[in-house]
């Protein structure tokens, strides 16, 4: 009997420990926070890729000097972008004409377009802002570049007192 009773106690410790066994799990949480970039230049070159990399390979273009009137052939840049703005992002272009260095001030205009936009100077007036580039809905950090082209006046141009000019075109990136 005493045989049965330490069989049977030991059948239920066995028993009772598999249901009041102990169980447990554990995890961990990755998280980071990815910074907004949101770049715009006038580069040399078109962007060729969607990285900081291809961005800076594009180049910079700061000056471009005048040397006659008309569309400005040997002009080659670029608006040139770089953003993972989610929500997207739009580029506004605006323009000043070239002004002279010395007083009494003359100017010299010009047409510069930006893909399918443009903006026409008409001396000391500065026209309205035009927008460019208009992304929405970004997935990945994304590069693009459009085409710019310059045209001098010939009239003003041609016209112009001795001295040195300058003038701006200036984008303006605003994320959404």
């Amino acid at each position: 009997m005493k045989k049965t009773i330490i069989a049977t106690l030991l059948i239920l410790t066995i028993a009772s420990s598999s249901i009041f066994a102990v169980t447990d799990t554990d995890n961990f949480t990755v998280t980071t926070t990815i910074t907004e970039i949101g770049k715009v230049k006038v580069s040399a070159l078109a962007i060729v890729g969607n990285t900081l990399t291809a961005y800076t390979t594009a180049g910079d273009l700061a000056t471009y000097g005048i040397s006659s009137s008309g569309a400005q052939a040997g002009f080659t840049a670029y608006l040139t972008t770089l953003s993972n703005n989610r929500a997207g992002y739009t580029v506004s272009m605006t323009a000043s004409a070239m002004k002279s260095a010395d007083t009494p001030y003359s100017y010299i205009n010009y047409t510069v377009g930006c893909d399918t936009k443009s903006i026409t100077t008409t001396g000391a007036t500065t026209p309205a802002a035009v927008e460019v580039m208009n992304e929405s809905g970004l997935t990945t950090l994304t590069g693009a570049s459009k085409a710019i082209t310059l045209s001098i006046d010939s009239t003003t141009y041609d016209a112009a007192v001795s001295g040195s000019y300058t003038g701006t075109v200036t984008f303006n990136y605003a994320g959404k």
